[in-house]
């Protein structure tokens, strides 16, 4: 792995940042104004803020001491860990929530460039594949606005690199914390099952996957039971006006396509150049396809945007990294 090239990528994430950094949106509000601009003047900031970003930064607020539990609603309370660490830093709460997704979304691009080098992937093809990362409108757009996916996908990224090398204690430790942080960190269970069915075979896979899953369940249980506003048996619930409200929305269409379009892309004309029978590559293509269920799932329980594709690039970007290096090698 080249840690030059790390920096520079870095650098581009932290350049990527600068314009939507706690919704400043510098030239380009006019063009993003579709949240509440009351909540953020609630919190004191002259920005448009989503309820989710608003929340979180309640969350924030509940943790230094703030009168604002009643801000704080399920399922955002489950997602206690990062508020909580949050609150720790020496700056308002909404800079610091941002400061520690910019952080997570660093160390997720070291340790996807720490996946490909792994797999044996070339410096160059490391680089061009981490740039579809860095340069990115996930990056760009959800990355710094008070959004708790940035630190879901890192710890995705951290536990495809703890699979591959193929330890389980802190793979267990890395999805216990994630339980603490996001509930969509669970897309890395089956990534985890598919390769150890390639790996060890169904049983040992079987078997190590339920272990993860039990400590992943537990420490949910846990949360839930115990953080402010609790109810553990809240699920995102299927509806229709969900599903109608996100089909006849041109931002869902525009958004997935923004975010999820280029990789996908890039993997639709250089498939070919993968082998699926190898443990990594199935698994990534398996992990790529529950994403796609979650997207689908979403569109009728949640507000569906380019977040939820997100998820994908942990597991895309390296397989798109296979017709990377094909056409650098032309």
């Amino acid at each position: 792995m080249n840690y030059k090239h790390f920096i520079l990528l870095s650098l581009i994430i932290v350049m990527m940042s600068v314009v939507r950094w706690n919704r400043q949106d510098l030239f380009i509000r006019p063009y993003v104004g579709a949240d509440d601009k009351k909540l953020g003047e609630k919190l004191g900031y002259d920005v448009e803020m989503s309820l989710d970003s608003y929340t979180y930064v309640q969350y924030v607020n509940y943790y230094n001491g703030k009168d604002v539990e009643s801000e704080v609603t399920k399922p955002y309370s489950f997602r206690f860990l990062i508020p909580l660490i949050a609150s720790l830093l020496p700056f308002d709460s909404f800079t610091s929530l941002n400061l520690i997704c910019l952080s997570t979304e660093i160390l997720g691009l070291l340790f996807l460039m720490k996946i490909l080098a792994l797999i044996g992937f070339k410096d160059k093809t490391i680089f061009a594949t981490s740039f579809l990362y860095a340069f990115s409108f996930p990056i760009f757009y959800y990355g710094v606005v008070g959004l708790l996916d940035a630190p879901a996908i890192f710890l995705i990224m951290l536990g495809i690199y703890l699979t591959l090398r193929k330890q389980l204690i802190p793979l267990i430790l890395t999805m216990i914390i994630a339980a603490m942080v996001n509930e969509k960190a669970i897309l890395l269970l089956p990534f985890y099952f598919f390769f150890y069915i390639k790996e060890s075979g169904f049983k040992r896979s079987f078997i190590n996957s339920s272990i993860i899953f039990v400590a992943f369940l537990a420490t949910s249980l846990i949360v839930r039971a115990n953080t402010i506003n609790a109810d553990s048996s809240f699920m995102w619930t299927v509806n229709t006006s969900s599903l109608i409200d996100n089909l006849t929305r041109l931002r869902t269409y525009i958004s997935l396509a923004l975010t999820g379009g280029i990789p996908l892309l890039i993997l639709l004309l250089t498939f070919r150049n993968i082998d699926f029978k190898n443990s990594h590559t199935f698994a990534f293509a398996m992990g790529a396809i529950f994403v796609v269920i979650m997207i689908f799932y979403s569109l009728t329980a949640a507000y569906t945007d380019g977040r939820f594709a997100w998820y994908l690039y942990p597991f895309l970007l390296p397989l798109c990294a296979y017709g990377i290096e094909k056409r650098l090698e032309v």
